[in-house]
């Protein structure tokens, strides 16, 4: 995969940042600050959708902290969505919010064939992610949302290449399923 002018740019900020380039982490902090703010209140859904706001100073504070000890600069998008994904799941945990740990799954067939796909409402969209588990909306917004690939992905999440495999695919299951329940409900009223 060829190496785009805005990765060697954020790399460099890194670099900077890491020197103690105050300058450099404050545009990192701009730029990631919308996604990772956006990651947090989408895996929080609606159960504690107010605390995106102070988990995302949580999550700066870490990576900050962090910084000095990351040494492959190319990595930090991953690294910095783990953080993230530490301090959302160490909230659901706080909150008692996670429910049904996803178990691994490494041997799945993945070539089901695609349907088509349906076009509907980003707030549908929006109601049907927040009905999944935990561990099935993180990956389909890591993936889809954050448009990471899958070895990112395992990265984050700390989990095998196969396991993300399989969690993408249950859990685009999952979403197909309660988008259809939702339209069914649409069409039923």
């Amino acid at each position: 995969m060829p190496i785009t002018a805005q990765a060697i740019y954020e790399q460099t900020l890194v670099v900077r940042s890491q020197i103690g380039d105050e300058a450099a982490f404050q545009e990192l902090l701009t730029l990631y600050s919308p996604r990772l703010h956006a990651f947090a209140r989408r895996m929080l859904a609606a159960d504690a959708i107010n605390r995106a706001d102070d988990l995302l100073q949580e999550i700066w504070v870490a990576i900050f902290r962090g910084l000095p000890t990351l040494l492959d600069v190319t990595k930090f998008r991953a690294w910095a969505f783990r953080i993230a994904r530490d301090r959302i799941y160490r909230e659901f945990r706080r909150r008692k919010l996670l429910v049904d740990p996803l178990d691994e799954i490494d041997s799945v067939n993945l070539c089901e064939p695609e349907q088509n796909s349906v076009t509907f409402d980003p707030e549908e969209l929006r109601r049907c992610l927040n009905t999944l588990t935990a561990g099935h909306r993180e990956v389909l917004l890591l993936r889809f949302f954050e448009d990471m690939n899958y070895d990112e992905i395992a990265r984050v999440t700390g989990n095998s290449l196969g396991t993300v495999r399989s969690r993408i695919h249950y859990a685009k299951r999952a979403l197909r399923r309660a988008v259809e329940e939702t339209t069914y409900e649409y069409k039923s009223r």
